[in-house]
Parts: C-alpha cells; sequence; structure tokens
C-alpha cells in the first residue's frame, strides 16, 4: 500500500466523504439496508469529484450504544457488497477484526478513533501496512466520549498526540503512514473543541492533518458559512477534511 504522501499528491480534493453503514448515525444519514441511499451518496461523491471515503458501521455520536463484532461485520459487509466506484477507501472502526475484514477488502486507510489503544490493532497495522488516522483521545479516558478536563486543551491534545505517534513508531509503524485528527468533540467539551478548531495550525508538525468538524454542534455555533468552515481548515494546514456527502 502506498503512504500518506502518495495518497494526498493523487487528490485534488481535499476531502473524505464520510459514509455511515449504520442504522443510528447522528446525522440521520445511514445507509445500512438501503441500497438507494449508499448509491445515491456514491454518485454524488463523484459528481463532487471526492475520492477518498471513510466507512463506518459503528455510530459514534454522544451516548452512542456498542455493537457486536457480528452486527459490525453485516454493516461493513452490506457497504462492501453494494460498492461501486474508483474511490480510495478507509475503514472507521474500533475493532481490529473488523480493520482486518476491511483490509483484505480492498480497503488501505484505518481510522480508529479510540486512538489506537488496543495491541492487536497496533500488530494488524504492522502486519498489513495501512495508513492509519491516529484520533486523538485523553490517556486516562475511559471511553471515547467522557468529557475530559483540560487546563490547555490546544497543548495537551497535540502532547498526546506526540507521544502516542513515539509510542507506535516504537512498535514498528511506519511514520509515513500515520496521520493526526485532533478528534473534534470526542471527549470535549463545545468550548475546547472550538479552542483546538481555532488553532488548528498547532498541530501541523509533520503528519498529514484531518479534520472532523462536519454537523457537529461546536462548529454550528462558531456562526460561520460551510466555505468559510472548510476555508479555515486549509488556510491552517488541514490535509483532509471529513465532509458528510450530502446534506
Amino acid at each position: 500500500m502506498t503512504d500518506w504522501n502518495n495518497l494526498l499528491n493523487s487528490v485534488n480534493q481535499k476531502v473524505i466523504g464520510i459514509i455511515n453503514s449504520t442504522t443510528d448515525s447522528f446525522t440521520g444519514d445511514g445507509v445500512f439496508e438501503n441500497k438507494e441511499r449508499l448509491g445515491f451518496l456514491l454518485k454524488t461523491a463523484e459528481e463532487k469529484k471526492i475520492k477518498i471515503l471513510d466507512v463506518g458501521g459503528v455510530s459514534t455520536k454522544p451516548g452512542f450504544k456498542e455493537v457486536s463484532y457480528e452486527q459490525e461485520l453485516k454493516r461493513l459487509n452490506f457497504f462492501i457488497s453494494n460498492y461501486f466506484g474508483k474511490f480510495k477507501l478507509s475503514v472507521d472502526t474500533m475493532n481490529y477484526e473488523i480493520a482486518r475484514h476491511a483490509l483484505e477488502n480492498n480497503f488501505e486507510i484505518v481510522n480508529d478513533v479510540s486512538g489506537f489503544n488496543d495491541l492487536k490493532m497496533i500488530q494488524l497495522i504492522i502486519e498489513k501496512a495501512p495508513k492509519i488516522i491516529l484520533v486523538h483521545r485523553h490517556p486516562n479516558s475511559s471511553d471515547i466520549q467522557e468529557k475530559m478536563n483540560y487546563k490547555d486543551v490546544v497543548k495537551e491534545v497535540r502532547d498526546h498526540l506526540e507521544e502516542k505517534i513515539e509510542n507506535l513508531i516504537s512498535h514498528g509503524v511506519d511514520k509515513n503512514r500515520i496521520s493526526i485528527d485532533p478528534g473534534l468533540g470526542f471527549g470535549k467539551s463545545m468550548e475546547d473543541s472550538q479552542k483546538l478548531f481555532e488553532n488548528l495550525d498547532y498541530f501541523s508538525f509533520g503528519f498529514p492533518l484531518v479534520v472532523g468538524y462536519s454537523k457537529k454542534k461546536f462548529a454550528q455555533n462558531l456562526e460561520m458559512t460551510d466555505e468559510e468552515l472548510y476555508d479555515h481548515c486549509i488556510n491552517s494546514g488541514v490535509s483532509l477534511v471529513r465532509l458528510h456527502i450530502a446534506s
């Protein structure tokens, strides 16, 4: 598989399109068992010249309920069986078995919102060598949505990410396959997420930066248009913006 530099150089649109193969997405756009909706999103992504899709089978909205491996696998397989197009595919999962299945079915990116805390997931990444999106998670949190207290959220999130990068590299993960995501909205207050968003340039320190703000409450409170939100990201050095494909 190629590294991040090769992928980023091959795409013009700095967008990752979101595909929720779920029934309980917080935006109500889940495509599980809805071939028509999935087809619509795939065609819309093609029309918008989006080249990368991030596919998830578990909702991670506040208060989300965990689903079984079997259910998450069923949701991912629904996408795999009904997918068409020539996209680069990312799997949004915290389960290493789901990640393995995706990588064996033409996915080339693993987006783990739990921050690669599972050693089995790290071992899989070393074995299969995909590109990864390292999403920030506070090292003391019990789950990804537990609200943590920060004294200086911008500095602390960067410190946590740098420590995790060092840990992954020490295990044998190729640094050229690592991208970072400050985890806006995950275990953070709206005020903390806004501070992170306003200071995205602080996270441009040698690794591709991925940011997801689409349809999150903190972004709606910023009183910025969709174009202004996107432009702020690009002007702050963001490599890819995770966006919902259609409103």
